[in-house]
């Protein structure tokens, strides 16, 4: 295997000078770098990682912390910044934070151990606190889907509330009171806030909130169905869905299959998404569209911001949009529930 001296002999430079190509600093002649270049090309030589890192003060590399390596959700978020870690020429990291503060935290701490440059955290888990401290050390990083007090300008946010209500005024504007809930666990403040969403739409037009049509589930698909079969058990008189997240509706949609019940001549349902796995279903459904991939894309800019040592930085707010569909009836008069 080639070196940094076998290089520097071919070319008839020194190895300073090698490094000095490899690392594009200092003045170097075009003509001297042409020669250094088809040195390295002819030895088939490859730089050290370890040995750039050191002469540049940067790993080159940027950590991601993610729940969970499975779902088209985390497939679309570590996608979306592996791209713009690329277009940096950044080797990306990824950490699971499984779905615990601790784990999280650990996660985190080895990502740190690799010298990461910069890290970008869609945690669930950690307190506002941990992060405050974290944002003490020289380690720059941002919050994905996540907004602490302090830390505004290194928060990518997403109105979850506001889309949970969007999604159920829709219903309501479509005549229905009688609205069931698929809720995601009321431990994760994302999962609180899309809600919070529903409560608030349903006090707005005075109608009561039942927690007899609210189930939580692990926002997949089994969680959904097993959640949609618990409200239709206690509520066989419901009229219409809110699913909070895109793999519940999934399995709402099994659960009425196998009853035969019909979307949505039978049920209306609105549900969250992120990438399209509503539009796949029939009818298509009618969502609050959760803009993963651009937030994804948002934070990795933000920390390539940061990275570089701008400091007046405002990550972009991200609102909610209704994406009108398929799967909500307008009801009559006489099929309204309304007390």
């Amino acid at each position: 295997m080639a070196s940094i001296k076998d290089v520097a002999e071919l070319a008839g430079v020194s190895k300073a000078t090698v490094s000095r190509v490899l690392n594009n600093t200092g003045q170097i002649k075009d003509a001297t770098r042409a020669r250094v270049n088809m040195a390295m090309e002819k030895l088939n030589y490859r730089p050290s990682p370890l040995a750039k890192s050191l002469a540049t003060s940067s790993s080159n590399t940027v950590g991601l912390i993610v729940t969970s390596y499975r779902g088209s959700f985390f497939s679309e978020l570590m996608a979306e910044v592996q791209e713009m870690m690329d277009s940096q020429e950044k080797f990306l990291l990824v950490g699971r934070g499984k779905r615990s503060r601790q784990s999280e935290q650990e996660a985190i701490l080895k990502l740190m151990d690799m010298c990461c440059d910069g890290l970008i955290l869609h945690t669930r888990n950690m307190y506002d606190e941990d992060l405050l401290d974290l944002a003490q050390k020289s380690t720059p990083f941002v919050i994905l889907d996540r907004e602490v007090k302090g830390l505004e300008n290194r928060s990518v946010v997403y109105e979850h509330a506001e889309a949970g209500r969007l999604a159920v005024e829709h219903l309501i504007a479509n005549g229905h009171r009688k609205i069931a809930c698929l809720a995601g666990p009321r431990s994760r403040m994302t999962a609180e806030l899309r809600y919070a969403g529903y409560v608030q739409a349903l006090q707005d037009h005075g109608i009561e909130v039942d927690e007899g049509l609210v189930a939580e589930a692990d926002y997949d698909r089994v969680g959904g169905r097993e959640a949609m079969a618990e409200i239709y058990q206690r509520h066989p008189d419901v009229t219409a869905v809110y699913s909070c997240s895109e793999e519940m509706c999934v399995g709402a949609f099994d659960f009425f299959r196998e009853h035969n019940i019909s979307v949505p001549d039978d049920i209306s349902i609105v549900s969250f998404d992120s990438v399209s796995i509503c539009t796949m279903l029939t009818p298509q459904v009618t969502t609050v569209h959760f803009p993963i991939k651009e937030m994804a894309v948002e934070a990795a800019q933000v920390l390539v911001s940061l990275m570089s040592g701008e400091q007046d930085i405002q990550p972009k707010r991200f609102a909610p949009e209704l994406r009108l569909r398929d799967s909500v009836r307008r009801l009559s008069v006489s099929n309204n529930n309304a007390v």
